[in-house]
């Protein structure tokens, strides 16, 4: 694999669009690095595969009714 990845190769090893690992990065959700300036984001799997797990923890943390009542159901 490879050390470095664009944002499309990301979004493609994370499973998402390229908007939400732009979206990320401008949060300070994803870490990055920024290349010729503010021109080029890239990334490494492993800050993608921190932030994919922090996100699956925060999911699987929620009680029930917080998970059913984002997705529209019944508490």
């Amino acid at each position: 694999m490879k050390t470095w990845l664009t944002v499309a190769e990301g979004a493609e090893y994370a499973g998402v669009s390229r908007d939400t690992i732009y979206t990320a990065c401008e949060r300070g959700e994803l870490s990055h690095a920024r290349i010729g300036g503010r021109r080029s984001i890239r990334l490494k799997p492993e800050w993608i595969d921190a932030w994919l797990d922090r996100h699956t923890r925060s999911a699987q943390g929620r009680r029930p009714a917080e998970q059913s009542s984002m997705h529209g159901g019944v508490s």
